[in-house]
């Protein structure tokens, strides 16, 4: 687990990296559309992720929960 944390990050370091490699010859209109088209892709997935985390979290209309009564009989007393 701990190997594909760390090659996840190795991904993402690279890839940013070349992102800006890549966008710092480019002309400064293109480069802000790309970088605004990131921005709102990453903000909406981002946003996605949260509301279906959340709503996995919340009940699916089970119905009525179930009770459980338990009668203890009391045994006789010592004096």
């Amino acid at each position: 687990m701990r190997r594909m944390f760390f090659r996840a990050r190795k991904w993402a370091l690279l890839t940013a990296a070349g992102g800006v490699f890549v966008l710092s010859g480019c002309d400064t209109t293109v480069r802000d559309t790309v970088l605004s088209g990131v921005e709102s892709a990453s903000t909406v997935l981002t946003t996605t992720f949260l509301q279906a985390f959340f709503q996995s979290l919340m009940s699916q209309g089970e119905g009525a929960a179930t009770v459980v009564q338990a009668t203890v009989d009391s045994g006789q007393i010592f004096t």
